[in-house]
């Protein structure tokens, strides 16, 4: 796994507010074929159909506009599988189709009249 800083993340076209430092980790998963598993001698066989990526994004402190932003890029019923355009581990810009899961975060406090959020994350898979 690699923890990367991503400045230019987009989900669906719409420009996400910038990651925490280290706020990305990016996980390439193997997917085996269905005939996968171990032979009588312990040994592997199967073959990788595809391998797959999964991203990892936390926030800093949010305010509740940012957060709006991010819930109405990850959380449509009517489009669950989206394009997200980040920047690799390698420093090249890729595009992926992804699917999310469940977003969370605290509601962490008041301060001048403005509300904050923290602990802001989001998991999304490659379709």
């Amino acid at each position: 796994m690699a923890n990367i800083t991503v400045s230019d993340l987009y989900i669906n076209g719409t420009k996400m507010p910038d990651p925490a430092l280290e706020g990305v980790t990016v996980s390439r998963e193997k997917i085996w074929s269905s005939n996968t598993g171990r032979t009588a001698s312990g040994k592997m066989t199967g073959i990788v159909v595809a391998v797959k990526t999964t991203l990892k994004i936390k926030w800093p402190v949010l305010i509740p506009d940012q957060v709006a932003v991010i819930e109405g890029a990850v959380s449509d019923p009517d489009n669950p599988f989206v394009p997200v355009k980040y920047t690799d581990a390698t420093g090249s810009t890729v595009t992926k189709t992804m699917y999310f899961g469940t977003p969370s975060y605290t509601v962490y406090s008041w301060a001048s009249g403005k509300q904050y959020i923290k602990d802001v994350s989001v998991d999304g898979i490659e379709q």
